[in-house]
């Protein structure tokens, strides 16, 4: 992408430049809208030498040195630009970008903080994609103008970085706000609530990016994780955090949650009971217990923690279903249907719900209304409640 740059002639010949030096300079912007990284920084290197204080110069040449992954060179030439002209834009937003690859993070922040603070407009040079190297993290930023939404976003994964996490969801939502169509800011905001254990709405945001773009690989990966209550690192820090009596009821819930998904039922119901004691309003952790309490096909104990999560949070369907599904198989039919008929109510998209109510109904005899239910949960897409269908209405 070519990148065009109004004052350029003004700059050039309004300052009275020799045509000699004209041609070195344009030389050098013209290996760089190319992308020949080296050759347009040494030409650059050439023109800086007799015109050390050129911004426009400076803001290329360390966008070339960038690109090449000569960061500390890049950084340089931005902190030159800035001490020139501390309001330039741009520059304040390439400087927090490299500063984030150097895991320089708390002057990244500034940077990106100083950056959103700059006048509307003011931002109108094209910026080229620099990949952190790390597949597990969204991309920097995609070959754009430097945007406000942006900005938040770096702020995000800076907080990711430096473990605050609350700080990082904040800046996050900021960014998605601004524009709820980029992928990458929904992965991050799930990669921050995963961290700080709160799994189901990771998993939505998860979803949300790969929505966006089906192909989105840290979305991918952060929904696997999740859904195995993550890697054995993870764990290895939170038994440390545990150890180090530093735990608050995430930090339990989070290591319950991997232990559940790793069929270490005891040490997950000792963890979620624990978490339960420290925050017993967190609705996540009875409901985990209650899933727990259910692979061990504990049937009265895991309803009785699935109506307390309902309880906290009676407008969840999820808790509705897992409530139903336990009762169903205890078989408390009528109760399992009244839950199941809730949950439809508050989902009724919820194909799930409509499958679940139909096979208990059926179990009760009401073999029209179950296959009216069946019928639904056939059109919502659910191709298991087809054998169903086939089996008790066809």
């Amino acid at each position: 992408m070519k990148i065009i740059y109004l004052s350029l002639l003004f700059l050039l010949f309004g300052n009275g430049v020799s045509a000699q030096n004209q041609n070195e300079f344009l030389a050098g912007q013209l290996a760089f809208e190319n992308q020949k990284w080296v050759e347009a920084q040494v030409l650059f290197d050439q023109w800086i030498q007799s015109h050390p204080t050129d911004q426009e110069a400076l803001w290329l040449r360390g966008l070339a040195y960038e690109n090449q992954g000569n960061l500390d060179r890049a950084l340089s030439d931005f902190n030159a630009l800035l001490t020139l002209n501390p309001l330039h834009a741009e520059a304040l937003f390439e400087r927090g970008r490299v500063r984030y690859l150097l895991k320089h993070y708390q002057e990244a922040i500034t940077d990106f903080e100083n950056f959103i603070k700059t006048p509307s407009g003011e931002t109108t040079r094209i910026l080229y994609k620099i990949s952190p190297g790390d597949n597990a993290i969204s991309g920097i930023t995609t070959v754009q103008t430097a945007s406000k939404e942006q900005a938040y976003y770096h702020l995000g994964l800076c907080s990711i970085e430096l473990e605050e996490y609350d700080f990082a969801l904040l800046y996050l939502e900021e960014a998605i706000q601004l524009n709820a169509k980029i992928a990458d800011f929904h992965a991050e905001k799930g990669r921050a609530l995963a961290r700080l254990g709160d799994n189901i709405p990771a998993i939505e945001a998860y979803e949300i990016a790969l929505q966006l773009d089906p192909d989105h690989l840290p979305a991918k990966q952060g929904i696997a994780l999740v859904k195995t209550g993550g890697d054995e690192v993870l764990q290895e820090q939170l038994d440390q955090v545990i150890a180090d009596s530093a735990a608050n009821s995430q930090t339990y819930k989070q290591r319950g949650f991997y232990r559940m998904n790793h069929d270490d039922f005891n040490g997950a119901i000792a963890d979620f009971t624990a978490a339960i004691a420290l925050d017993a309003e967190d609705s996540e952790s009875f409901f985990y217990r209650g899933k727990t309490h259910y692979r061990l096909k504990n049937w009265k104990l895991a309803e009785s923690d699935y109506s307390e999560a309902i309880n906290l949070e009676p407008e969840n369907p999820d808790y509705y279903l897992a409530r139903g599904q336990s009762r169903y198989v205890s078989q408390n039919l009528d109760a399992s249907v009244a839950d199941f008929t809730v949950l439809v109510s508050l989902d009724p998209e919820f194909a799930s719900g409509f499958y679940h109510r139909g096979i208990a109904l059926q179990r009760l005899g009401k073999i029209q209304e179950a296959c009216s239910d069946l019928l639904k949960a056939i059109n919502l897409g659910m191709e298991e409640a087809k054998v169903a269908w086939e089996k008790v209405c066809k």
